[in-house]
């Protein structure tokens, strides 16, 4: 299993539209192969940064949405709320620090 963690900041007019936007593309994520579950949320040092934490099966998992059709209708929705590009992190967690996200 790994972990990818998105971190981005939203425009600030824009804002509270997000969530709206985030619950349209959600299923186009969920029901991707590999997909284990998903945290969403506003980053609490840092007003106007989310951060998205997403548990796939292996990163060739993660890689596969990514050359999916779906991701392009993904990012196109999402896009126009970032006010800068993502940053993307990928980790393996630790056999004693696993936990379900759901």
């Amino acid at each position: 299993m790994i972990v990818a963690i998105a971190r981005f900041y939203l425009r600030a007019d824009k804002i509270l539209h997000f969530e709206a936007a985030w619950q349209r593309v959600c299923p186009l994520l969920t029901n991707k192969p590999g997909y284990r579950g998903h945290r969403l949320g506003p980053q609490c040092e840092d007003e106007g940064c989310y951060v998205l934490e997403v548990e796939w099966n292996s990163l060739d998992s993660q890689s596969a949405f990514m050359m999916h059709g779906d991701f392009r209708a993904f990012l196109h929705t999402l896009w126009p709320y970032f006010s800068a590009d993502p940053d993307l992190y990928h980790f393996e967690p630790l056999a004693q620090s696993t936990a379900a996200l759901r």
